[in-house]
């Protein structure tokens, strides 16, 4: 996670993180632009980033012992898995009797093996998946990224810039994200 003192050192609005508390005018308007850094950079990659919860619901299980396909990636843990069962009870699955599976791009959630999904109501919205997913630490290059966008807003707070040359920043931005986007098949 990109820290507000590693921002505000970037934007050379202090020389060490020891003045991290020094310079709060703008601190909210810069762990805004972290997170706007943040937002976009998972867009481009298709990637979690920040370590968070995230909630997947469906209409229903696979049939059989099916996986499902979680759209996040990567995904450490499952939280919790509720269902409605068909007597329109709210029941939940233990996490030990479901395989992650994290090999894939997009990890695969299935019931253990030998076992299969458990009937749910026949109602839309039935099976709530909750889950821990991001990146444990960011990678060099993500981080500079990251910070090249946290610069890049800061210094541009307009949409449009009038009377100057513009320089490249969003294509080094690019570059340094490129090798972790998950491009779509189909």
């Amino acid at each position: 996670m990109i820290t507000l003192a590693e921002a505000k050192l970037h934007l050379r609005l202090i020389t060490s993180l020891d003045e991290a508390e020094s310079y709060t005018a703008e601190d909210a308007h810069i762990q805004g632009l972290i997170s706007a850094a943040y937002r976009h950079a998972e867009e481009v990659t298709r990637t979690t980033l920040e370590t968070r919860s995230k909630t997947l619901v469906l209409d229903g299980f696979p049939a059989g012992s099916q996986a499902i396909e979680l759209p996040w990636t990567p995904v450490e843990a499952i939280e919790s898995l509720d269902y409605v069962d068909p007597d329109g009870i709210e029941q939940s699955l233990a996490a030990e009797t479901l395989r992650l599976d994290t090999r894939p791009i997009y990890p695969r959630l299935a019931p253990q093996w030998g076992s299969l999904w458990p009937s749910t109501t026949d109602e839309p919205e039935c099976v709530s998946i909750t889950a821990t997913a991001g990146a444990a630490e960011l990678p060099a290059d993500i981080r500079a990224a990251l910070l090249l966008l946290v610069g890049h807003f800061y210094e541009n707070r307009e949409a449009v810039v009038i009377g100057t040359i513009s320089s490249a920043v969003p294509l080094s931005v690019e570059m340094l994200l490129a090798p972790y986007v998950i491009h779509s098949v189909g």
